[in-house]
């Protein structure tokens, strides 16, 4: 029976009681307890040695910190630091209440850039981190100063003496799992050197040579668990090869009014020759906002349905399967397939064969009756195509030939939903799409078991969009006025709201006070429509028509517009409350503008921001690229809104994993190697079995 922490090291049951508040129960969970950066003395400045624009450390105590309004919505929190050497403002926009935790006599270390206002120096919403001034006294010895993330549960010297008892007992002891053939080929530190290494560093290089031994092993794990779910899927296939002529999809590829991107023709070509193998098609479709994933995923569609098969294409809400169902039926020329339901159409499908087709749209607020009618079309293969929801995949869902599913906004479902999916439903091809693009390291760490396809370009004429966060009021004037002037110049704008009635528990803007604000503004001239989530289809799909149209100037709506909306004469768009919003949803709102041939912008207008807003929405102001915004969108949230549930195995990966493309591909390399294995592998890879089941059964255990 494992003992007790506080008997094992001679601490507090009290302290023991914090240790496990942080999930450490055992000398392995405190030993795997790393420290989330360390504060190396050699290479903090002094408060007198910094210059304007330097990215720099120092630490400081805090002789003031104030409340500071900069709005009648927002204040901020300004702190003065001081070294003896100098003063410096640290400020944290929009995040008032930090000044009870950088109070007055507070020893602090921050990281950032550099600024001048005033003739004074400052730092904005920096990484900060509270400290010992005891160890701040040591700044002289050169040493490298471990900083864990504790959740102000217990002092960060408490915790490093704990470290060092336990080094002190245990070192040695540790069991290594790593082959050693595998260290050596990449001349990693054995686990028990790494370990102390990384908690105590002699050097700076030996803290990197350990943080690396630790990261490849996260990297090589994920990657053994990818390999094989591909591995464990395509072994035992051998499904009927889906015969797709070149006519079809030539006919496909010409049918639409504009050239197809490169990158577009190339991943239908890919899509189809997965299409025409034995082997389930596993494939995730990528790309910038605007760049046309969804007419690639309707080729692929079209082209399974004329070859005789039926297809699903299912969102993650409603209004999202709705839209695109609206789409397909302007696009194609629908109508209605049954006298008394709108949500069965035929379409005409393009190609020279003048064939047409069924598609349905089922989700879960439509009349049971209607449903039941929907299931029996499907099973009586007169239904081809069916949009909606995670519905699809209930009980009565049968179809007789079903032959590829896509599933949009992948990021959304996560693996374990995933794999849920294609057990329940026996999904022969699935192609899932990503709104949120991410580079190929991001994608062999997060997808290693799919396929990928990419969309970097987009269709020509698209523009950049300039992006503004309007922090004050005088700001938000001048967004009013620029959509003013757009209008009178014949464009068109939206303005996205969070919420569509007034609350009382969420500080957000909502569509009713808008409109209200609207009246007392520039705007309330301007002709203007609402649209949101309570409107039924058809009223949707008719004040959409209207804007397409031209006949009113001003679209407020909730998110429902942040996909499917494609207004090329509309060059503004407001989002309110954009702290309430992900990285990945403002991205999307913002590509409802910039599709046409005039310059567009993007105004972000804000209330409460929390120091997780501030980073997003900063983030998001600098950067236009998708690629770009989804890895600072990782780095400020963690990948775990990208993988799902915890039942994925891989809860534990950080961002460091994804952008260290070097220790990736040698994890990919070994993975390879260890899964495709042909021959019984030593004794030594005996441990890394172990080691690999125990931490994807979520299995702790103490060093004996």
């Amino acid at each position: 029976m494992q003992k007790s922490l506080a008997k094992e090291l001679n601490i507090r049951p009290s302290t023991e009681s914090k240790l496990n508040e942080l999930g450490i129960k055992t000398p392995l969970n405190l030993l795997n307890y790393f420290p989330i950066r360390h504060i190396d003395y050699s290479e903090v400045k002094k408060i007198f040695q910094c210059s304007k624009s330097e990215n720099v450390t120092i630490i400081g105590q805090v002789i003031k910190s104030v409340k500071r309004k900069i709005g009648p919505k927002m204040s901020s929190c300004v702190a003065t630091l001081t070294d003896d050497t100098g003063f410096i403002d640290i400020i944290w926009h929009g995040q008032p209440y930090l000044t009870s935790k950088y109070s007055k006599g507070t020893w602090i270390s921050v990281s950032g850039k550099i600024s001048e206002y005033g003739n004074k120096l400052q730092i904005s919403s920096p990484e900060t981190e509270i400290i010992d001034p005891t160890s701040s006294s040591s700044s002289s010895n050169g040493i490298i100063m471990p900083i864990y993330s504790l959740k102000d549960k217990i002092p960060q010297a408490t915790f490093r003496s704990i470290i060092k008892k336990c080094l002190e007992k245990y070192l040695g002891n540790i069991p290594e799992y790593i082959p050693s053939e595998i260290l050596d080929d990449l001349d990693m530190f054995e686990i028990n050197r790494a370990t102390k290494n990384f908690h105590f560093p002699a050097n700076i290089e030996s803290l990197d040579i350990s943080r690396k031994r630790f990261l490849f092993e996260k990297m090589l794990f994920n990657q053994i668990f990818m390999l094989m779910r591909k591995y464990e899927r395509e072994k035992d296939y051998d499904l009927e090869k889906i015969i797709i002529e070149d006519l079809l999809i030539n006919d496909l590829k010409n049918y639409f009014n504009f050239p197809l991107t490169e990158d577009q023709i190339n991943s239908i070509d890919e899509i189809i020759d997965d299409l025409s193998k034995n082997i389930p098609m596993r494939r995730i479709l990528q790309g910038e906002v605007g760049s046309g994933k969804t007419l690639v995923a309707l080729v692929s569609l079209f082209s399974i349905v004329r070859s005789g098969y039926q297809g699903a294409f299912m969102a993650p809400t409603e209004i999202l399967a709705e839209q695109h169902f609206i789409n397909i039926k302007e696009q194609f020329e629908g109508e209605n397939y049954l006298d008394f339901s709108n949500k069965v159409i035929s379409i005409k499908m393009p190609g020279i064969m003048n064939r047409g087709m069924v598609v349905a749209l089922l989700t879960g607020n439509q009349a049971s009756s209607e449903k039941k009618l929907i299931h029996k079309l499907v099973s009586n293969r007169e239904i081809d195509l069916v949009v909606g929801t995670h519905t699809l995949f209930q009980e009565d869902f049968n179809p007789i030939k079903l032959g590829l599913v896509v599933v949009d906004e992948q990021h959304r479902f996560g693996v374990s939903q995933r794999d849920a999916l294609v057990e329940k439903s026996k999904v022969p091809h699935l192609l899932s799409m990503s709104a949120t693009p991410i580079p190929r390291s991001l994608a062999l760490t997060l997808y290693g078991d799919l396929e990928v396809s990419t969309l970097r370009s987009c269709p020509e004429g698209r523009k950049e969009i300039d992006t503004f966060w309007c922090r004050e009021d005088e700001d938000k004037k001048a967004a009013y006025l620029k959509i003013y002037n757009e209008i009178k110049s014949g464009r068109q704008a939206f303005i996205v709201c969070p919420l569509i009635h007034r609350s009382e528990k969420i500080d957000s803007m909502s569509v009713e006070e808008m409109l209200s604000d609207l009246n007392d503004s520039i705007l309330k001239e301007v002709k203007t429509d609402v649209l949101h989530g309570e409107m039924n289809m058809e009223e949707k799909s008719r004040i959409m028509n209207r804007f397409k149209n031209n006949d009113f100037s001003l679209l407020v709506a909730t998110p429902v517009i942040e996909v499917g909306v494609d207004i090329p004469n509309a060059t503004c768009v407001i989002i309110e409350s954009a702290d309430r919003f992900g990285l990945a949803q403002l991205h999307q709102i913002r590509g409802r503008v910039g599709r046409g041939s005039e310059k567009s912008y993007c105004y972000l207008f804000t209330r409460n921001i929390s120091e997780n807003a501030d980073q997003r929405l900063n983030s998001f102001e600098k950067t236009k690229n998708g690629f770009d915004l989804a890895e600072a969108d990782l780095k400020i949230r963690g990948p775990g809104d990208y993988i799902g549930s915890k039942q994925s195995g891989m809860s534990d990966i950080s961002y460091e994993m994804i952008n260290d493309n070097k220790t990736l591909m040698n994890s990919r390399k070994w993975a390879t190697k260890i899964v495709s294995s042909k021959k019984k592998l030593g004794p030594e890879y005996e441990n890394l079995r172990e080691e690999f089941k125990k931490r994807f059964d979520f299995i702790n255990t103490g060093i004996s």
